[in-house]
């Protein structure tokens, strides 16, 4: 029997072709593109990858990129999954990966009709994602996910394997072959001499900006911390979920009289957001307790700790278990404004214990919560699947 060892089949020196699927995520996303892609390439694969065409193409990393078109309309992405099944069908891979939930038809059309493994990569807990999407009517959310739930179900167990973050959101695919496979920070966009760049009270927000992700509580916060501390600035970096929510929260700034104090600078390259967390002294996490944060680690926590930054995160089980293991920063309630601003002022007037937390974050991220464990975890759960179907 042929042994497979990472891209390569040894006696014929072959390489395997893998073919990386999404619709909804940017071309140059930081899980699939700047980690997932970018490893399976360094250990040999040749690597296809289909997603949304970008505004600007990169420079060629030797993966190849097919651009397809983003549907406008939310609705439309399940239609579109039967156009991106025939160019999948046409890059003739030993292995697809794909990673939305709308793709699932696309990935039991891929098993079918090519016999080759498909992997379903799970970014979240997407019945109870769905529950929270704005753009669904109340009176709809119940539907959509009990005929999620059944699309899934009829789907796993023609698929090969699933990847998927943190035990709870694991739970729903336990009898299913799987592997857990954590979106943690790549450790060479953390280099330890952008430490000397940090900023004095210079607090960070970094992701999309939303309401059930606590902005409207944080700004609430922020505005009794700058009558404390006059000296403060708060940095978003990450862009709006709908012009609405923008002006909202702008006129809310106005109103408390705190525009001169907060900055918006919009979606960033994944690779640009290092310059902003080596700046910052406090990354802020103020997620509401809506069910989908509950079961699921947003990677702004690790980004935070790569860089050095002390964290104020929810005072979820998960963001505790991490948070207070590692005495990286302080947890909060986020539905209460005056929890949030007392942990900013707790930090920005004790700089020696910011120092400290943020220091211990990035052991701990230099020792855990790194790109580098999980990567071989990808490789093993590649070639685990390779050598099954050869």
């Amino acid at each position: 029997m042929e042994k497979l060892q990472l891209g390569y089949v040894k006696g014929n020196d072959i390489m395997t072709k893998i073919s990386v699927i999404t619709t909804v995520h940017q071309a140059y996303d930081g899980r699939i593109y700047h980690k997932q892609c970018k490893s399976l390439k360094k250990a040999g694969y040749e690597v296809t990858l289909l997603a949304p065409k970008p505004d600007k193409q990169m420079k060629n990393d030797g993966i190849h990129l097919i651009p397809i078109e983003k549907p406008k309309k939310e609705w439309k992405r399940f239609l579109h999954t039967f156009t991106v099944f025939k160019q999948a069908k046409q890059t003739n891979a030993d292995l697809y990966h794909f990673h939305d939930p709308e793709l699932l038809p696309v990935g039991v059309l891929l098993r079918l009709f090519t016999r080759k493994p498909v992997i379903f990569d799970v970014h979240e807990h997407y019945p109870n994602a769905i529950m929270s999407k704005k753009y669904l009517k109340n009176w709809l959310k119940n539907p959509v996910r009990i005929a999620y739930e059944v699309i899934e179900k009829i789907s796993l167990p023609l698929l090969s394997g699933i990847i998927y973050t943190t035990e709870e959101v694991g739970e729903r695919y336990r009898k299913y072959t799987s592997c857990k496979i954590e979106n943690y920070p790549l450790p060479e966009m953390f280099p330890p001499t952008s430490r000397v760049n940090k900023k004095d009270a210079y607090l960070l927000y970094l992701g999309g900006i939303t309401a059930i992700r606590g902005i409207e509580e944080l700004i609430e916060g922020f505005s009794h911390v700058s009558k404390h501390k006059p000296e403060a600035k708060l940095l978003f970096v990450g862009s709006f979920e709908s012009t609405s929510f923008e002006e909202n929260i702008h006129e809310k700034i106005s109103m408390l009289g705190i525009k001169d104090k907060v900055e918006f600078k919009g979606k960033v390259p994944y690779q640009e957001i290092e310059k902003y967390l080596s700046e910052a002294t406090i990354g802020i996490i103020p997620y509401l307790p809506v069910p989908n944060h509950l079961v699921c680690l947003p990677n702004k926590l690790f980004e935070y700790m790569a860089a050095g930054v002390a964290v104020i995160a929810s005072d979820f089980p998960h963001y505790r278990k991490v948070v207070e293991s590692s005495n990286s920063g302080l947890l909060v309630n986020p539905e209460r404004p005056q929890s949030i601003s007392k942990a900013m002022l707790t930090l920005l007037e004790n700089e020696s214990l910011a120092k400290e937390m943020g220091e211990n974050g990035e052991v701990a991220f230099s020792n855990t919560y790194n790109w580098g464990s999980e990567e071989e975890k990808l490789f093993s759960f590649y070639e685990k699947l390779l050598k099954k179907s050869r």
